[in-house]
């Protein structure tokens, strides 16, 4: 594969022939410096290179910088991630501050409303110049520090200009991309990393290679991050994970990933680590495909090591033939365990769905309620409805447009409370999760009758 460009980010190498960077996100809050802090240590501590914070408004721009300031102090040189997302000022004032900044094209300058328009070429035009001229200081602030920029594009939060005319598609994320990478690149900036994020794993895979791919026509290929987004926990977090991730590394195309799952921060390195090392000795050769069938014969005794070689064989022989069924063997493995892998992989890929698909992001700093334990609520409550997708989202954010790929979910607004959604409609206002839960099964009961 075309080779990236290659640059320092801290005392980080990333690109070019630099082994595989792993880094992971804080779930705490940003003006809470010492709980940040100590989180930030532990995810170090478990394997994350770089470590990113959310810093959702001005407030926390000055606590950042104390975060900053602490772990150097305490001796990490880790490179620090500031998350931006609606606010150009917030990533201007932080720009200086931290080794890199995570901006989002979807809602850093235009909207997401889901709302349906038309514009001519002059007026798309106009809007991107538009764009341009709100990120120039941005760039200029990063190139006088030595500061890189991740483009962070998520499919659950492109902007509506851009949803009008390329659709919710793979095309729609990577022309999102281009458009960054053409101001970049007019502002002679190019210490960039470019992310395409999905909670489907096929829809992330296609838009990272058509990425990589535009960019290798260009001429200029720069460093891309790899996530599944929105993953969830436990073996489905995983597996989904690996069969993306996986199987992208496997083609040559990755610098850097991040495994984002419900589960404490500290939990997603040592698996990202996993992962990337096991990748690398798999060959695409070492499974067989009959029809339409992938077989995947292995003594593999341990159980991680397992499920990534199996979901990245698969994710690999799925999005490049579009296999519709898969038989894994495993005689260090009992059948029951093999079997249940068998089907998590299946449903990842989105080849058959046997059970409930459920639909949750990593939280952060800007979640106002306990996450994680909402997430084990809603799974056993909801488990056996196969075919059905149920997301849990932080915020607004991401949480309304990764909602429109699931028919029900739940996403943060205030402290402990959420809001109830229908595929993209918001059906409530805040209201307590117990209250959400129950409505869920109301709408899911619903539904079920008039099928």
């Amino acid at each position: 594969m075309h080779s990236t460009v290659q640059f320092q980010i801290g005392d980080v190498l990333i690109g070019g022939d630099a082994p595989v960077v792993v880094q992971s996100m804080t779930n705490t809050d940003t003006l809470d410096v010492a709980a940040s802090v100590a989180q930030c240590e532990r995810m170090i501590a478990a394997g994350a290179q770089m470590v990113r914070l959310t810093v959702p408004t001005m407030k926390e721009v000055d606590t950042l910088a104390q975060i900053h300031k602490v772990l150097r102090q305490k001796g990490y040189q880790t490179p620090i991630v500031a998350d931006v997302h609606f606010n150009p000022k917030v990533a201007e004032a932080v720009a200086s501050i931290v080794e890199k900044v995570r901006v989002n094209p979807g809602n850093y300058t235009d909207k997401r409303v889901f709302a349906s328009f038309t514009m001519t070429d002059a007026e798309y035009k106009a809007a991107i110049e538009r764009m341009a001229e709100r990120a120039r200081p941005l760039l200029d602030i990063c190139r006088a520090h030595d500061t890189a920029i991740r483009i962070g594009i998520n499919q659950g939060s492109l902007c509506d200009r851009i949803l009008n005319r390329y659709g919710n598609t793979p095309e729609a994320m990577v022309q999102s991309a281009l458009e960054w990478l053409d101001i970049c690149e007019a502002e002679d900036f190019h210490k960039i990393v470019i992310s395409m994020k999905s909670s489907n794993v096929q829809t992330m895979m296609e838009a990272t290679l058509r990425l990589h791919e535009a960019m290798r026509t260009r001429g200029t290929s720069y460093p891309l991050h790899l996530g599944v987004t929105e993953a969830g926990c436990g073996i489905e977090g995983r597996v989904k994970s690996a069969a993306g991730i996986g199987a992208l590394l496997m083609m040559g195309v990755g610098d850097t990933v991040r495994v984002s799952l419900t589960e404490p921060p500290e939990n997603e390195s040592p698996f990202a680590r996993h992962l990337v090392q096991t990748v690398a000795a798999l060959r695409p050769q070492d499974a067989n495909e009959e029809g339409q069938t992938l077989y995947y014969t292995a003594s593999i005794p341990d159980p991680e090591e397992w499920l990534i070689s199996a979901s990245a064989m698969a994710g690999y022989a799925y999005y490049h033939h579009h296999i519709k069924d898969l038989v894994l063997q495993n005689d260090c493995m009992p059948k029951s365990q093999v079997e249940e892998l068998q089907a998590t992989i299946l449903q990842a890929c989105r080849i058959r769905m046997s059970k409930t698909e459920f639909i949750s992001c990593p939280s952060c700093g800007r979640t106002q309620y306990d996450i994680q334990s909402v997430v084990a609520l809603v799974k056993a409550r909801f488990a056996n409805h196969p075919g059905l997708k149920i997301g849990v989202m932080g915020c607004i954010v991401n949480g309304p447009g990764e909602m429109a790929d699931a028919d029900y979910g739940i996403v943060g607004a205030s402290q402990g409370l959420v809001c109830v959604y229908k595929a993209k409609e918001k059906l409530t206002n805040p209201i307590p999760i117990p209250d959400a839960l129950n409505m869920l099964e109301t709408l899911i009961a619903e539904t079920a009758v008039s099928l």
